[in-house]
């Protein structure tokens, strides 16, 4: 169990060291306030950029959107419908920590997802979306630790990403396709 933790603890330090560190982009325009950032879609299309200003925005973008929706299930959802979170739960506290340590990764990676989406035209509709799944995670966690979570609280924040996923084109639409090379 401590092998667990530290394991998981040396990732986050590691991934948001990495990430810090593998930003070269720069922003001309100051950065927006925390209460600016969960506004309308058409105010957040005003802070985007007019030309790509980040190597490729897509493709940093899906991978971001691809670890936090996995983490946010693995850490959050699958356990609080397993009933992890629970009062009296075995495993509570663990369960707890380890959702703590995922959504403050997640966190970074939504933050790191919005300014990707920022940076490119096309991709700046999805920013309103991803603020909206950060301040929902935020809230969640906290109710979680408080444990007052319902499982709609839960069951909201997966709808949110669900519908960023489906949004930009991250399932098929054709729900009996597969990825090529898988079958």
């Amino acid at each position: 169990m401590k092998r667990l933790l530290v394991l998981i603890l040396g990732s986050v330090i590691l991934l948001s060291g990495a990430t810090a560190c593998g930003s070269s982009s720069k922003s001309s325009s100051p950065p927006a306030a925390a209460g600016q950032a969960s506004s309308s879609a058409s105010s957040s299309t005003g802070t985007c950029a007019e030309a790509g200003t980040r190597k490729i925005p897509k493709t940093r973008l899906l991978a971001d959107l691809a670890l936090t929706y996995g983490a946010f299930h693995r850490y959050l959802y699958k356990p609080y419908e397993a009933g992890a979170f629970h009062k009296g739960a075995d495993g509570r506290t663990a369960a707890i920590i380890k959702a703590g340590l995922a959504s403050a990764a997640i966190v970074k990676l939504l933050s790191n997802a919005s300014k990707n989406a920022a940076a490119d035209p096309t991709l700046c509709k999805y920013v309103p979306n991803i603020d909206n799944i950060k301040g929902g995670l935020t809230g969640l966690v906290g109710k979680i630790k408080g444990g007052t979570a319902s499982s709609s609280d839960a069951s909201n924040l997966s709808g949110q990403f669900d519908q960023l996923k489906n949004g930009t084109g991250f399932t098929p639409s054709d729900s009996n396709s597969s990825l090529p090379g898988l079958g």
